[in-house]
């Protein structure tokens, strides 16, 4: 009797000495899970600290620019601007500007790469006013549409025919029969082809539109008796830096250092001028800038909008790092209310416009 009660009060111990220890190791697991999540938070936040100089320096540095192409009409920029020294440098370092907060951009991807657990749920804000200046330069899918809407208006076939995803896959395909006409892609050269070759480029195009749709194909003399103005519509110019295209720049803009604070740093405006002379990725950002007039602003130049779109991401992103990151780190409040005020007119312009 008494050896059985003595079994029993050892086999007890032994449960709670049991439960003790796996409640002890539960809570040692969940403590130190706690304690990585917040050094992986420390770590990401550490990450843009480090970056946040360097990337306010190149944002302001492209804002300021564009907002002095948007306020005086950037002459440097403009088709006719005079051949001299000091216009090409300016339209130079507009490109300059633009590669290097990519590259600086970039730089804070990769070093996320190596940091173990990093979510987008960490730094949302930042994040999101990064990802919101990539849009801008990527996303240009509307420009294609709108193109396709406008051709079937002039040649009197049924839109709504035709799916959104449908819309989209035309677009694409639009662009690629286009190209096939101008191999160097500037879509100003297609004034350059001869009628012949504008008839035969819109005949392919407009029978595209037709079979995709299950429509009857426009006839030749009909397209040929509105192939100017379909040719304007054909020709319109937008520069569309994609996603995958940001990352190339990004790195053909970034160099590995040692010792320091950060792994990266950007390349300097002669080495760049030196390297973009046969670099496929770095020469895509002048098709941006090249023969750019802001004060004519309409469908048939979607890069005016677009630009002006860059600038309001970048103001917004100076913004959110301002908030994120210590002040002494940021631009001065006077520059920044100067540079939002135009951004807040423009963006009064897009709200009058319903875009």
């Amino acid at each position: 009797m008494i050896l059985n009660r003595r079994m029993n009060i050892d086999l007890l111990n032994t449960i709670i000495s049991a439960g003790v220890g796996a409640g002890s190791a539960m809570l040692t697991l969940y403590v130190d899970g706690i304690r990585k999540k917040n050094d992986r938070k420390r770590e990401d936040y550490n990450i843009y600290k480090s970056y946040s100089k360097p990337i306010i320096a190149a944002t302001e540095s492209l804002a300021w620019r564009l907002r002095e192409v948007l306020m005086f009409n950037g002459a440097y920029l403009l088709p006719d601007a005079p051949v001299n020294g000091f216009f090409k440098y300016k339209f130079d370092s507009t490109s300059y500007r633009l590669c290097s907060l990519l590259g600086w951009v970039r730089a804070v991807q990769k070093e996320h790469s190596y940091i173990e657990g990093i979510t987008h749920s960490q730094n949302p804000k930042i994040r999101n006013a990064i990802g919101c200046f990539q849009k801008v330069l990527a996303d240009g899918s509307h420009v294609e549409v709108s193109i396709l809407e406008e051709l079937c208006k002039l040649y009197g076939l049924e839109e709504r025919e035709i799916q959104d995803n449908i819309r989209q896959k035309l677009g694409v395909e639009i662009e690629r029969i286009v190209f096939i006409f101008i191999p160097d892609q500037v879509k100003k050269n297609i004034s350059n082809l001869n009628q012949e070759q504008k008839l035969e480029m819109t005949t392919s195009i407009m029978d595209l539109i037709s079979d995709q749709t299950h429509q009857q194909r426009v006839d030749k003399e009909v397209i040929k008796s509105k192939l100017e103005i379909a040719v304007d519509e054909i020709a319109r110019e937008f520069c569309w830096i994609y996603r995958d295209w940001q990352n190339a720049i990004g790195d053909e803009m970034t160099i590995k250092i040692e010792g320091g604070k950060r792994y990266y740093d950007i390349i300097g405006f002669s080495e760049y001028m030196k390297k973009r002379i046969d670099n496929e990725w770095l020469g895509k950002v002048d098709n941006l800038f090249a023969n750019l007039d802001v004060s004519i602003d309409n469908r048939f130049d979607t890069r005016v909008s677009q630009v002006k779109r860059i600038y309001i991401s970048l103001v917004e992103l100076i913004s959110v790092l301002n908030e994120s990151i210590e002040d002494e780190e940021g631009i001065s409040k006077s520059g920044l209310t100067t540079l939002a005020d135009l951004k807040n007119k423009l963006e009064q312009e897009f709200d009058k416009q319903g875009l």
